[in-house]
């Protein structure tokens, strides 16, 4: 095997037996032939592990590395830190990729260059084999209008690792990883982060990705994570939102499409604080503590940026920014005991 292969491929691998042969069987056949295929087990309790092993046998590309469960996020952090290529792509473990997926993307890098980022885009594939191509625009970014990743593609999705080919020279020299801290967007963060450093984004309406959708759910679903987990990811997002306006000068107007997104993971904030598990272990004193820090950080987001879309979350919105703590609560218990269909632009079963 190559000592120093030109690109690295990354696998994190976890509870994906039926599909992994397929997903590593599409990796193996690219055209582009100078690559590594980072296998990383993240402590899968299938035949994940030995699958991988089995592969490592046959095909010299390939490297294996076994840990105990900790997360996607620690696991592509442990293949960045093994990675021995001048570029990383990424690949999910239940998804599969075209023959041209990484000689697409090198092919785009222009020669010499290998301070940027290109993204290309993705086909779902929904059960009964149903196959849904997602497109992009043909943009090629500077330094000065990177920011348009977020203002303008922030919703196309964009956000997940794979479909990207990045320089591990940034990636190194910066220390960019992805947060463990968070199960959410924390794939968005890191592209986000990285996209800071680069010089350019190239971004390719070019679909060699095949994406598999299980059983669809939506951030817009009752949240059923951690309330502090959820908090990080609402802070992560808006933290990298303010970096980027402040960065690039640009006025709140510029993020109004953006703004919309983030609005979905302030609504899981709330919604997670009410939920039954969560609502059960919390007093209203302890409620109404988190509800006053919220207020006192986010005054201006909440005031002006967050606009729920149904007249029951625009009353709690009203109760929340005037401080009427006790209010909202009430509020917010009334909706939840009625099971009140529509709230925070969900459904509430």
């Amino acid at each position: 095997m190559n000592a120093s292969p030109k690109i690295s491929v990354i696998v994190p691998v976890y509870k994906v037996e039926p599909y992994l042969p397929q997903c590593i069987d599409s990796i193996l056949v690219q055209t582009f032939a100078d690559f590594e295929l980072l296998l990383i087990d993240d402590g899968s309790p299938d035949r994940c592990g030995e699958i991988c092993d089995e592969y490592a046998r046959k095909d010299e590309r390939v490297r294996v590395f076994h840990q105990k469960n900790a997360g996607v996020s620690v696991a592509r952090n442990k293949g960045l830190a093994e990675a021995r290529g001048e570029y990383v792509v990424f690949v999910d473990s239940d998804d599969y990729v075209l023959p041209e997926y990484i000689q697409d993307l090198y092919g785009e890098f222009p020669d010499g260059e290998k301070s940027g980022v290109v993204i290309e885009t993705v086909v779902k594939l929904y059960p009964g084999e149903l196959m849904k191509p997602c497109s992009l625009p043909h943009l090629n970014l500077s330094s000065k209008d990177k920011y348009r990743i977020l203002t303008e593609l922030a919703d196309k999705n964009i956000g997940y690792p794979h479909s990207k080919l990045y320089c591990m020279d940034i990636i190194r020299r910066y220390q960019i990883t992805f947060l463990p801290t968070v199960s959410l967007l924390e794939d968005l963060f890191f592209l986000l982060d990285y996209i800071l450093q680069a010089d350019f984004v190239l971004v390719r309406n070019v679909a060699n990705y095949v994406y598999r959708v299980g059983h669809l759910t939506t951030a817009l679903s009752m949240s059923d994570k951690p309330l502090a987990e959820e908090y990080r990811v609402f802070q992560n997002y808006y933290h990298r939102i303010l970096h980027y306006q402040q960065e690039y000068g640009l006025p709140s107007t510029e993020f109004k499409r953006t703004f919309g997104e983030l609005k979905i993971f302030f609504h899981r904030i709330l919604l997670s604080l009410y939920t039954c598990g969560h609502f059960q272990k919390k007093s209203y004193k302890e409620r109404k503590l988190f509800l006053k820090e919220l207020v006192t950080i986010y005054p201006d987001w909440i005031q002006k940026e967050f606009a729920p879309d149904y007249l029951a979350d625009r009353i709690a919105r009203f109760l929340l920014s005037h401080r009427f703590y006790l209010c909202f609560d009430l509020w917010m218990r009334c909706l939840l005991t009625i099971n009140f269909q529509y709230m925070f632009g969900t459904r509430n079963v």
